[in-house]
């Protein structure tokens, strides 16, 4: 980035679409002291695009650019279209209001790190940064360090081609759920087993159960003594995931009530969260 040193300014800025900056990050390492709000980003195969960006430095450093928020609701449930394809919604509603919008950083921008704040979650504050008086997610490094536009993330992360036993499963299985400093105890339900947090997890069983427990990013949850996800036994057993009780987390599905993003409990919890559909608003870097 070229500095413009002298009476003000920095050029690339984000203050206009002429200094439209290649990331908020370059905006934070050129002015550290750069406030939340809306920037001009010169996105790949876009151009100068207004985008909301999060640059305070309790936000795991800052320089974060908005890549999608959810009412309340099912427009960003597991099927739905926006998270595989380069289309957008609302792509003006750039700020933090209430609201179901999809940007083109989503679609374009190459990201490393995401970030999920939950607006509405006021049960608690905390979970992966603990001193926003927000509850968010953090996960930094989501496709193994890899730089990777959102939607090519969300086409091919962790899916398997062949079934066992008897439908599709996947998962990019990141670790156990209940070692994820996103999820708590009333915040969050749970069961006792697979106990998965990771990105695109889908039940192979249900086919058999017409269950589907899908998530874009979140977590997939039994109680019949799979044991652990990640398991290589279980999984050769074809023991995980099973009829899934209960599912959480952001782009879900089906008997979960198709949630842009939240909580559901159908039966078998072991702790019980906020069991509702959630806002969510979701950043990368």
């Amino acid at each position: 980035m070229a500095i413009r040193y002298g009476a003000s300014a920095y050029k690339n800025d984000g203050s206009s679409s002429a200094n439209a900056a290649p990331s908020a990050t370059a905006i934070k390492i050129a002015n550290p002291s750069a406030l939340n709000g809306v920037y001009w980003i010169n996105l790949p195969n876009v151009g100068p695009t207004q985008i909301y960006c999060l640059m305070d430095n309790v936000y795991n450093g800052g320089g974060w650019m908005m890549m999608m928020k959810a009412t309340t609701g099912t427009t960003f449930n597991y099927d739905a279209n926006y998270w595989t394809s380069s289309n957008n919604l609302n792509p003006s509603a750039y700020n933090r209001n209430n609201g179901d919008a999809k940007f083109d950083t989503m679609n374009y921008f190459p990201a490393k790190d995401m970030m999920a704040i939950w607006p509405d979650i006021t049960t608690g504050t905390g979970g992966s940064i603990t001193d926003t008086g927000e509850w968010i997610w953090l996960e930094n490094n989501f496709s193994d360090g890899a730089r990777i536009t959102p939607i090519n993330f969300f086409t091919n992360a962790g899916t398997f081609a062949g079934s066992a036993p008897t439908g599709p499963y996947g998962g990019k299985f990141i670790r156990d759920a209940k070692t994820f400093s996103g999820w708590a105890s009333g915040i969050f339900s749970s069961q006792a087993d697979i106990r998965f947090y990771g990105f695109n997890f889908v039940n192979f069983y249900s086919q058999t159960y017409l269950i589907k427990a899908k998530v874009r990013w979140g977590f997939g949850w039994n109680e019949n003594g799979e044991g652990l996800y990640s398991s290589p036994a279980t999984l050769a057993t074809g023991g995980a995931p099973g009829s899934d009780d209960v599912s959480g987390g952001i782009g879900m599905d089906t008997n979960f009530g198709s949630y842009s993003a939240g909580d559901k409990i159908n039966c078998c919890n072991d702790t019980t969260g906020i069991n509702r559909s959630a806002r969510v608003e979701i950043y990368i870097r």
